[in-house]
C-alpha cells in the first residue's frame, strides 16, 4: 500500500501556483507591449487631434505625410543596419585599428544626420498642416509628446 506525504501535496500546489502566476504575468508583459506599441504607434495623430485640434482633412493629410515618410525612412533604417553589422566585422577584421573605428563612427554619424535632418523636415511638413493659431500650440507642445520616458523615467513616476 502506498501512502502519500502531505508535505508532497503541499509542494505539488505551490508548483501548480507559481506556474499559474508566471503564465498570468508573462501574458501580461506580453499584451502591455502591445498596448505600449499601439499607444506609441498613434500618439502624433491623437495629439494632433485631441492637442491641437485638426479636423479630420488635417488627419487625412496627416496620414498621408506620415505614410511617405515611414517610406522614405524605412529603407535608411535598413541601409544603417545592415552597414553598421558590416561596419562592426570590418573593425574586427582590422583588429579594433583606430582608422577602422573612425571610419565607422563618422559613417554612423553622417547616416545619424540624414536621419535626423528627415525626422526634422517631418515635422516642419506636419507644422505646415496647421492653421495659423493651430501653429502657436504645436511650437509649444510637440516637443513634450515626441519626448518618451524611458522605463527608469516611468519607474520614478510611480
Amino acid at each position: 500500500m502506498r501512502t502519500e506525504n502531505p508535505s508532497n501535496k503541499i509542494f505539488i500546489i505551490v508548483i501548480g501556483l507559481l506556474l499559474i502566476a508566471n503564465i498570468v504575468t508573462l501574458g501580461l508583459l506580453i499584451t502591455d507591449k502591445k498596448t505600449n506599441y499601439d499607444d506609441h504607434k498613434n500618439s502624433m495623430r491623437n495629439y494632433l487631434k485631441t492637442e491641437i485640434g485638426f479636423s479630420d482633412a488635417q488627419i487625412i493629410a496627416f496620414d498621408s505625410v506620415k505614410s511617405h515618410h515611414r517610406a522614405v525612412v524605412k529603407p535608411m533604417f535598413d541601409e544603417m543596419r545592415t552597414r553598421k553589422q558590416l561596419n562592426l566585422k570590418n573593425i574586427g577584421a582590422q583588429n579594433f585599428s583606430d582608422s577602422s573605428i573612425i571610419n565607422a563612427a563618422e559613417y554612423a554619424a553622417t547616416q545619424q544626420k540624414n536621419l535626423e535632418m528627415k525626422m526634422l523636415n517631418h515635422l516642419k511638413e506636419i507644422r505646415n498642416l496647421c492653421t495659423a493659431k493651430q501653429r502657436a500650440v504645436f511650437d509649444t507642445g510637440f516637443y513634450k509628446m515626441m519626448t518618451r520616458p524611458n522605463s527608469e523615467t516611468q519607474r520614478r513616476e510611480k
